[in-house]
């Protein structure tokens, strides 16, 4: 009479998830990172609030790094949100005149919406500019057809659709969107690319949340990954 051996299955069924949870940090190890960069300039004069920064019509330059192998945070049929990010970056104020000033935080979130009828890169992060806490949130419009999927993944560079890319910023108390009179973004693999760990510095809370479902029929504008 046949005798199934339960143990020994057991224990080889065991074995083979403790191998591939082992297998794990090799495989996210070979990941690449994916550096995501987009730079423009802003339009002037601002949509709406005060622009206390004074940031209509200057250049910024910002990048986000992600490992191929993140998995998203939230996710939908056709996007995807990834959270915490390394982002660093530059933008010019008319309060200091010509000399850039650097930006960095390890709080920042984004979000993937590929179409049609449109593909969408969207990110927030909190940041200090000029000594002043913000929060800040893009809405930035590609071609469609640029993203292939909601994964992370590099893409040539192309032009924004700057009839339908904003950025807003708040200090909590006042809050200034502006549109992008011109720009351009890409994902590309840097050739020393390692993956990237999530932030340990990270203050609690200090990175972004996505509060609703994503949906290719949401008003651009409105899409916001971290609360003003």
């Amino acid at each position: 009479m046949f005798r199934p051996r339960i143990g020994k299955v057991s224990r080889s069924i065991g074995c083979l998830i403790v191998l591939l949870i082992l297998a794990i940090p090799a495989l996210n190890a070979t990941a690449p990172d994916v550096t995501y960069t987009a730079s423009g300039t802003f339009a002037s004069p601002p949509v709406s609030g005060s622009d206390t920064l004074r940031l209509a019509g200057e250049p910024f330059v910002l990048s986000i790094v992600a490992s191929a192998a993140s998995v998203p945070i939230k996710n939908g049929p056709n996007w995807g949100v990834y959270s915490p990010l390394r982002m660093t970056g530059e933008v010019h104020s008319g309060l200091v005149g010509p000399t850039p000033v650097a930006i960095a935080s390890d709080g920042a979130s984004i979000e993937l919406l590929w179409g049609p009828p449109y593909d969408l890169f969207v990110t927030g992060f909190p940041v200090k500019v000029v000594g002043i806490d913000l929060t800040i949130n893009a809405t930035l419009t590609l071609p469609t057809g640029t993203l292939i999927n909601q994964l992370i993944h590099p893409f040539a560079p192309v032009a924004l659709d700057v009839s339908n890319s904003v950025v807003n910023y708040s200090d909590g108390t006042d809050t200034t969107t502006l549109n992008i009179s011109s720009g351009t973004i890409q994902g590309t693999i840097p050739t020393s690319s390692s993956t990237l760990r999530p932030a340990k510095d990270a203050p609690a809370g200090r990175h972004a949340s996505l509060p609703y479902a994503g949906s290719a029929n949401a008003l651009i504008p409105s899409r916001r990954l971290y609360p003003a």
